[in-house]
């Protein structure tokens, strides 16, 4: 199986919480590539059987909350028929970027199968339980549990 993990990040969470999943996916026995949206190659997304779309949260603390670096996340080519889980980082509040994400992906023709926002404190803590929802998702065995 086949995994691709994109990532637009600006301070570095992002790319961080990229990486993690990537690795837990990888322990799951994933092929994965780890990806920059500007570095994306177009046959890993082709070849992919799962893709992972990450950006970080941008807005005032409590309001205008919205999807950072959309217009690259725009630029993705066609996800028709493809699962993909996005994910975004954040440091105060959320609002509801993920599911803005999810809509520009699904827009984007993806099939979302699970989406979530972690607050860049708890990265080591949120990313294994969405990687376990996301191989939930799709039908192989969670990481945790496999691990018991």
């Amino acid at each position: 199986m086949k995994a691709v993990v994109i990532f637009e990040s600006r301070t570095g969470n992002t790319q961080r919480a990229a990486e993690m999943i990537g690795g837990e996916l990888r322990r799951a026995g994933y092929e994965v590539a780890v990806r920059p949206v500007h570095g994306l190659k177009l046959t890993e997304i082709a070849e992919a059987d799962l893709l992972a779309v990450g950006t970080w949260v941008d807005g005032l603390v409590l309001f205008g909350h919205r999807p950072g670096g959309t217009a690259k996340l725009m630029t993705l080519p066609s996800l028709h028929h493809k699962q993909v889980a996005p994910f975004a980082t954040y440091k105060w509040y959320p609002g509801n970027c993920i599911d803005q994400i999810a809509d520009l992906l699904a827009y984007k023709g993806a099939e979302v199968i699970h989406r979530q926002a972690f607050n860049k404190a708890q990265l080591d803590e949120l990313v294994p339980e969405f990687v376990d929802r996301v191989l939930a998702a799709v039908g192989a065995p969670e990481m945790s549990k496999a691990a018991t």
